[in-house]
């Protein structure tokens, strides 16, 4: 990989800023870190947006296709779990907890004030 594509694309001292297919398996012998959702995305947007440029030779652009595929998998994970947490918050949403009754704004009078 050129200095210049990991200065464009890297992060501290030009390393690649995407995560590389050997720590995305833990093939290095630690566990991998886990990225956020947020840094994920930028991640593959700037995997993306490297590749698009043609320019990079053949193995480098294998290399990032497949820190891509990782990168695409975390956010399709974290995503997914998004999901479920957010259905599960819907459906205890519609039992009331510990009894207490359901209740609407149309059950306050917002022109008391007036």
């Amino acid at each position: 990989m050129t200095t210049e594509h990991r200065r464009r694309i890297g992060g501290k001292d030009g390393q690649l800023a995407a995560v590389g297919a050997a720590a995305a398996s833990g093939r290095d012998g630690r566990a991998p870190d886990p990225l956020a959702f947020e840094e994920a995305l930028g991640r593959l947007d700037e995997t993306v947006s490297a590749l698009e440029t043609g320019k990079l030779p053949l193995e480098d652009a294998i290399h990032l296709y497949e820190e891509g595929v990782h990168l695409a998998q975390r956010c399709q994970e974290l995503l997914d779990q998004a999901e479920l947490r957010v259905s599960r918050l819907v459906a205890a949403g519609d039992e009331p907890a510990d009894g207490l009754a359901r209740f609407a704004l149309d059950d306050f009078d917002f022109d008391e004030g007036e």
